[in-house]
């Protein structure tokens, strides 16, 4: 029996994932079910082919507590680091309430295809 396909913000068990893909700007969020607490696992990208500009690729946490409680968590320049794969997971333990999200940001100027997922773990 072929596994159920992830679409954006299905629960799956306690895995929670929010999956992305295009070839223009990349600008999406995981946001944590209202009433809900996760962990943030891991953020992955893969692009078809490096990146050749040089731009920012961020992951930033959007507390539901408010801007003074947001936080960059991550940057990479793709472009420089001439990667096509990234996997980002943190050292320690990232909790996170209902409303709080994980957003991605890449200007993606070079329009390449990418394949971007968030994953939670309830706790």
């Amino acid at each position: 029996m072929p596994s159920l396909p992830v679409h954006r913000g299905d629960i799956m068990g306690s895995i929670f994932k929010v999956n992305d893909t295009g070839t223009a700007l990349m600008q999406f969020s995981g946001i944590v079910p209202t009433g809900q607490h996760y962990r943030l696992i891991s953020v992955s990208c893969n692009f078809n082919a490096a990146p050749v500009s040089s731009e920012t690729f961020t992951i930033t946490l959007d507390a539901k507590a408010g801007s003074a409680y947001d936080l960059l968590l991550y940057t990479l320049d793709p472009g420089t680091a001439s990667v096509s794969d990234i996997l980002w997971q943190p050292d320690e333990e990232i909790l996170l309430e209902g409303g709080d999200a994980i957003d991605i940001l890449y200007d993606n100027t070079d329009a390449r295809l990418y394949g971007a997922q968030i994953t939670f773990k309830a706790v």
